[in-house]
């Protein structure tokens, strides 16, 4: 997944999310049922949650 010339990693595990810029910088969200992950993702980045991740 890229957003503009950051790139995140997107770790999905049976009870959390885990997302990760190139410089190893993470956030974890509980999954909470979450099965679309994409669409997750893309509505963090919109909300403003993941700015410090988009660097």
């Amino acid at each position: 997944m890229t957003f503009d010339d950051s790139k995140l990693s997107v770790y999905i595990f049976e009870d959390s999310i885990v997302i990760k810029n190139h410089k190893d910088i993470a956030k974890q969200f509980p999954r909470c049922g979450i099965t679309k992950i994409e669409s997750f993702v893309l509505d963090m980045v919109k909300r403003g949650k993941l700015d410090d991740l988009l660097c």
